[in-house]
């Protein structure tokens, strides 16, 4: 026996008697139970009896055999809008080996014993009754749901058609069955209480799109059900699962295979490298897959033809482990977890990919990669050694970053040498390469000698100018960090800003700048001497709080006519931007392009007083037709679009659509959700890709910098139009252009700065610290935090808050 099925053994004998003794009664009934039932179907009748044979069938399976324990409940796709097929196994019919193949016939009937039992129903399952038509599912954070028809009936999952009652929007609802068999009531409680926290993992990682990864939308474990139910938004249209794909158009060819590794890597990356918080609220640094299959990606067709002659369809990610693994018994055993397993993984689906099928169409076995006779003859010889890496027969790629990266290089221009080379092509290039060997060192002594040469010239002339850090100039007079600045007062201190402005939000929010830790938690953990200082939200007037000395000094914005008795100190930048959506999966229908990155505040205006834009053309398949989107739970925000668009006094059509879109938010109330910056992203990004509409919407930037849901257009007079992101190209500063990729090329563009500093760019505003003139005590608390907060360090910390800083920042080394 061994080790593992021996402790497996006393695990759930452990299990049973503990439960026995916990609940004698109920066991006893039930043990009584399933003694009179054996006896029940031992029960034979002499007529009607069948000779029993011995299957001589196999079923077998299109992944590793070591993953074969999750297949009952990956054989439902909750997300394809059309009726799901079953599970497309190859049957052999009749397997016929030589004595050598014995290895084989047992593998083959160990499979299929598997496959057996897998299927085999367990008794508490039947006493759960599929839900009926009609019946109302509640408890959920977005509300209830009500069962319109069952889509798929398993052993521990099963599918419902659905709807959301508030609103009658389409929704399927995966069923998932805790069975006595399986779990006693601890387990089953414990399963239940990491459920509900599924739902409220951030795989948005707070803005931005989630890189194509199906993800539940509610969660709902009722305390008094053996049930536990993940709520999905409507499907992804016209998706199959890429075994469904298979089934019906045969093979990829290597192109669209390219274009499948392209997409699950970058998502792969997305799951293996971004923080997640964990079921106890502690920090993961990434999530493995663990159930990547032919099965678990959706395959979503584009008809739009595409200029560039790239793959037009788009792969969702779906059935993480994560919540798949909660409704496995605890005396399963479960393959590995890991990022380097969802790399082989996915090797295997690319190659069933190239085929068209999992099993050899002569032979009918499974078609294995390890085996070099099982590949498909194919051109391209790149993506063969790819492949190979990824299934780890070839040196293995480290992460999924690093396995895109070298799927997007350049082709390489190296000639494979023919098998039959002969003798005499290799002693003619054995010679060439000695002729050519002496004229290569001399030209590498050369490009070394200048490159020391060179490197002499800018050691020297950093001497007498500023540095130099990718083509920006960084000269500041500004002290660089917090503890450079002297006579800080340590004495209580207390300082405030509005309830409702955007300090509040920097100041107070968890993990801008630091994970777990607000903006002020932050910069007094690296300031102790601001220990003494508390911040207070303010409902009321903050100069008058300042005179009655409620408050040392406020943080807010540039106030116009400030009081004499007042001073404010700028210390950093922010403003409106105005987006459209940004898709990676429509690019060749980009919004970004076909306005060429920027809109004039005159059409800015007609779009949010008429609801529509005249002179342009939308992409090709897009409606002319626009939808306008309104931060209406972030009033400053609706307040600085009407000061710096309408410049104070904004027409009756933009007050009555203020007023529609708060009466819908207020609809929406139910769902718990702000309607804000973070609301429309993910709405407006939505909309264009699943129903083609094109939606205008704004926010502050300090909340919509760094993600890559939305693309921010340059604004201005016609021709004057400013864009308020810039990247670097080369040794030139540019504005960002419709290009350019938000999502992987985060890093290398940035706020600009200078348009912000100088007022260019027209929907700018600037943040201030404000304290007394007079007081002393006041004034010295005031202009000393000002001046921590415009060091490089307080700059930095801002900026990684969302703010644009004072001056372009050195990058760290």
């Amino acid at each position: 026996m061994r080790l593992a099925d021996l402790v497996n053994s006393v695990g759930s004998n452990f299990r049973e008697v503990a439960n026995f003794i916990c609940y004698p009664f109920q066991n006893l009934s039930r043990i009584a139970t399933r003694h009179a039932q054996k006896e029940y179907e031992n029960v034979e009748l002499p007529w009607g009896k069948k000779t029993e044979t011995r299957e001589n069938s196999v079923e077998q399976s299109n992944i590793p055999v070591e993953r074969r324990n999750s297949q009952a409940d990956r054989m439902l796709n909750p997300y394809s809008p059309q009726k799901l097929l079953n599970e497309p196994n190859a049957r052999i019919s009749q397997v016929k080996v030589a004595s050598s193949s014995l290895n084989e016939i047992a593998n083959a009937v160990t499979i299929a014993t598997a496959d057996r039992l897998a299927r085999k129903t367990s008794p508490s399952a039947k006493t759960l009754p599929i839900l009926p038509t009609d019946i109302e599912i509640r408890g959920g954070r977005r509300g209830k749901y009500r069962v319109e028809k069952c889509l798929k009936h398993g052993e521990i999952v099963r599918l419902y058609q659905g709807i959301q009652v508030e609103n009658n929007k389409p929704v399927l609802i995966k069923e998932y069955l805790l069975t006595d068999r399986d779990f006693n009531q601890k387990e089953a409680k414990e399963r239940k209480e990491k459920f509900e926290k599924l739902a409220n993992l951030n795989f948005k990682n707070g803005v931005g799109k989630d890189f194509r990864l199906i993800s539940p939308w509610d969660a709902i474990a009722p305390s008094n059900e053996k049930r536990c139910y993940l709520i999905f938004e409507q499907p992804i249209h016209n998706s199959l699962t890429l075994r469904e794909y298979l089934l019906k158009s045969g093979a990829m060819t290597p192109q669209q295979v390219r274009g499948v590794l392209d997409q699950v890597l970058q998502t792969l990356w997305f799951l293996h490298s971004h923080r997640l918080r964990a079921f106890d609220y502690e920090i993961e640094q990434g999530l493995p897959h663990g159930y990547l299959s032919l099965d678990s990606l959706l395959i979503a067709s584009s008809s739009q033809p595409s200029a560039l002659d790239q793959p037009q369809f788009f792969i969702y990610v779906a059935d993480l482990a994560l919540w798949e693994d909660l409704f496995k018994p605890p005396t399963a055993n479960f393959s590995e977890r890991s990022p380097k397993q969802d790399l082989i993984d996915l090797g295997y689906v690319s190659f069933y990919l190239l085929w068209g099928t999992t099993v050899d169409p002569d032979t009918a076995q499974p078609l294995n990669p390890k085996f070099e006779q099982h590949w498909p003859e194919i051109k391209d010889t790149r993506l063969n050694k790819f492949i190979h890496r990824l299934l780890g027969i070839d040196q293995p790629f480290k992460t999924a970053f690093e396995a895109r990266k070298e799927l997007l290089a350049p082709q390489s221009r190296e000639l494979e040498t023919p098998l039959d080379v002969t003798a005499e092509t290799d002693s003619l290039e054995k010679e060439n390469t000695q002729k050519s060997s002496s004229l290569f060192r001399l030209v590498l002594t050369i490009i070394l000698l200048g490159f020391l040469a060179g490197l002499l010239v800018q050691i020297m002339l950093r001497w007498r100018q500023p540095s130099k850090v990718e083509g920006l100039v960084f000269n500041s007079s500004e002290p660089c960090c917090l503890a450079q600045i002297d006579r800080v007062p340590t004495e209580t201190v207390t300082y405030i800003t509005e309830a409702d402005g955007i300090w509040s939000y920097i100041l107070n929010t968890v993990s801008l700048v630091s994970y777990n830790k607000t903006f002020v938690e932050e910069l007094t953990l690296r300031e102790p001497r601001l220990k003494t200082y508390t911040l207070e939200i303010s409902n009321e007037n903050i100069i008058e709080e300042i005179r009655r000395k409620r408050a040392d000094f406020a943080l807010t914005t540039f106030i116009k006519d400030l009081p004499d008795d007042m001073e404010q100190v700028e210390v950093a930048y922010d403003g409106l931007v105005v987006f459209v959506a940004f898709s990676d999966n429509k690019r060749h229908q980009s919004v970004p392009n076909a306005l060429n990155g920027k809109i004039t505040l005159d059409q800015l205006r007609e779009i949010y007083t008429t609801g529509s834009l005249s002179n342009w053309s939308p992409p090709e398949g897009i409606s002319q037709n626009i939808k306008v989107y309104m931060p209406v739970d972030n009033p400053q925000a609706v307040k600085f679009f009407e000061e710096l668009v309408f410049k104070g006094d904004p027409p009756q059509q933009f007050k009555k659509l203020a007023e529609k879109l708060i009466r819908e938010a207020q609809q929406k109330i139910i769902n718990q959700q702000p309607i804000n910056e973070n609301y429309i992203l993910g709405e407006i990004l939505k909309d264009f890709e699943q129903n083609q509409t094109v939606g205008f919407g704004f926010g502050l930037l300090s909340r919509v910098f760094n993600q890559c849901a939305v693309y921010p257009l340059a604004l201005g007079k016609k021709e004057e139009e400013v864009e308020p992101l810039v990247q670097q190209l080369g040794n030139q500063v540019k504005p960002i252009e419709p290009t350019i990729d938000l999502c992987n090329d985060k890093g290398s563009y940035w706020p600009n700065v200078e348009a912000f500093k100088s007022g260019s760019y027209p929907l700018s505003y600037r943040l201030v610290v404000v304290y007394p003139k007079k007081d002393k005590t006041q004034a010295v608390a005031g202009k000393k935090f000002a001046e921590l907060l415009k060091t490089d360090e307080g700059q930095r910390l801002l900026s990684e808050a969302g703010l644009v800083s004072l001056r372009t920042l050195p990058k760290r080394n």
